[in-house]
């Protein structure tokens, strides 16, 4: 045996060693960049949601009887705080001066024909004011 097959043998082997060590930094830097970009994100999305209760026709449970603003959304677009008709400029303020007398509940009573603007205006009046559930009501 030579001497220069006894080296090429050996350095052979010495790099199948160098081959084999893979530097894993740069991989768990974007591991933690991606774990702190999804929690604060989540984080953000978690208190934007206002948590909207709907009711089923079909199940015929009773609630528990709460003291609650009830709107009513006409076909055309007139708004009704508790029987009494209010001014679609002026609903705001009603239902903050409701929300203020320490009810936290809202009810909204809306035709079937009236308009989801109107819907979403009165939902979005209700976080706005602080009231802490809402409710939409349905025929059974």
């Amino acid at each position: 045996m030579s001497l220069t097959n006894r080296d090429s043998g050996h350095l052979r082997h010495r790099r199948r060693q160098q081959a084999t060590l893979v530097d894993l930094t740069p991989l768990i830097d974007i591991v933690f960049q991606l774990l702190i970009f999804f929690l604060l994100t989540a984080t953000f999305q978690e208190s934007s949601s206002l948590d909207v209760d709907l009711a089923r026709a079909k199940n015929q449970q009773k609630t528990q009887k709460t003291e609650a603003v009830i709107v009513s959304i006409s076909a055309l677009g007139a708004f009704e705080v508790d029987q009494i008709l209010v001014d679609p400029g002026a609903l705001e303020s009603y239902l903050c001066a409701e929300s203020n007398t320490g009810k936290r509940t809202l009810h909204i009573r809306a035709d079937k024909n009236s308009k989801h603007e109107d819907l979403v205006m009165a939902m979005d009046l209700a976080k706005t004011c602080g009231f802490e559930s809402l409710g939409i009501l349905h025929q059974n």
